[in-house]
C-alpha cells in the first residue's frame, strides 16, 4: 500500500491516538497471522480489510500520481541506476506494500525485475490486472515469504506508515535486511510528524468506511532504526508537499545500503 488517500489526513491530523506506542521471523504467508509483534495480527487484519474495501476508489486516486511528482521520479530513477550499476541490468527488487503496483511498474520501466507484495488481496488482484507482466503476491512486510538474499533492492513507499508500533517497524526492517543481498539498496518514504511520532486513526477514506491507523514518523528515529537493522544510511531527504497533488504533509525519503550483518550493538534490548 502506498500513502493515505489524498485529503483524509488533513481532516484526521488532529485526532492523535494518545494510547499508541508510537514510533518495531517466522515466514507466515497468512497476512493475519504475524508472529512476534504483539497485537499486530488484529491491527494488520484491519488494514487489510480496509484496503480491500477502498481499493477501487484508492486506485483511481493514486494510479497516475507519479506523473505529478518529479522528485519522487528522480529518486526512484537514481535508485534504479544505483542497483543496475552494482548488480547489472534486470536487478531484482521488492515493492513492499505495493498497492496497485504503479510505483513498481515505474521501476520495471527502468529495467528492474519487480515483485510487489501487499497485505490486501484486492489490491494485489487489481495490480495483476493493471500490470500483467509483473509479479504480485499477498503478504506482509513484517514476515516476508521470501528466501534470505532474495532481492537486490527493496522499496517501501508510504507503506510502513501502517506499522504503528516500534515492534512492527523493527520486524519489517529486519525482514528487509534478511531478504536483501549484501550491498542491496533500501528506499523508504514516509510522512513526517510535526512533533515527532504521531499516530492518527481514520474511519473514512474517499467516501468508504475504513478502520486503520496512520503513523507520522520522526525521520531521525527511523534513520537510527535502519542503522540498527544493518543498513548504512546513504541519503536522507525531506520535501514539502506538492500543492493540489497530494496530502499536505512533509515527506521523508531514506536510502540505505544493506551491510553484511545487523549492528547488534545498536539494537535496543
Amino acid at each position: 500500500m502506498t500513502g493515505p488517500a489524498e485529503g483524509h489526513e488533513d481532516r484526521e491530523a488532529q485526532r492523535v491516538d494518545a494510547d499508541s506506542e508510537g514510533a518495531g521471523g517466522p515466514r507466515a504467508h497468512d497476512a493475519a497471522n504475524i508472529t512476534g509483534v504483539g497485537s499486530a495480527s488484529g491491527h494488520q487484519s484491519r488494514v487489510r480489510v480496509s484496503y480491500d474495501a477502498v481499493a477501487d476508489a484508492y486506485i483511481d486516486r493514486v494510479l497516475d500520481e507519479l506523473r505529478h511528482k518529479p522528485l519522487d521520479r528522480a529518486l526512484l530513477t537514481a535508485f534504479a541506476e544505483q542497483l543496475q550499476d552494482r548488480f547489472g541490468a534486470g536487478a531484482s527488487i521488492c515493492d513492499a506494500g505495493c498497492g496497485p503496483g504503479h510505483v513498481g511498474a515505474f521501476l520495471a520501466g527502468l529495467g528492474l525485475a519487480v515483485t510487489g507484495i501487499d497485505l490486501s488481496p484486492a489490491m494485489v488482484a487489481r495490480a495483476r490486472t493493471l500490470f500483467p507482466d509483473l509479479t504480485f503476491e499477498v503478504g506482509t512486510m513484517t514476515a516476508l515469504a521470501a528466501a534470505s538474499g532474495r532481492w537486490q533492492g527493496l522499496i517501501a513507499f508510504y507503506s510502513i506508515i501502517h506499522l504503528t508500533s516500534d515492534a512492527e517497524v523493527r520486524a519489517a526492517l529486519g525482514e528487509f535486511h534478511r531478504t536483501l543481498a549484501v550491498d542491496g539498496s533500501l528506499l523508504i518514504a514516509v510522512h513526517v510528524g510535526e512533533h515527532g511520532d504521531d499516530t492518527v486513526h481514520s474511519d473514512e477514506m474517499l467516501g468508504v468506511g475504513v478502520d486503520m491507523d496512520f503513523r507520522f514518523f520522526d525521520a531521525g528515529w527511523l534513520a537510527e532504526e535502519m542503522a540498527a537493522a544493518g543498513f548504512t544510511l546513504e541519503a536522507r531527504l525531506l520535501r514539502a508537499p506538492y500543492p493540489d497533488v497530494e496530502v499536505q504533509t512533509t515527506r521523508a525519503y531514506l536510502l540505505g545500503r544493506r551491510t553484511a550483518a545487523v549492528n547488534t550493538a545498536a539494537v535496543e534490548t
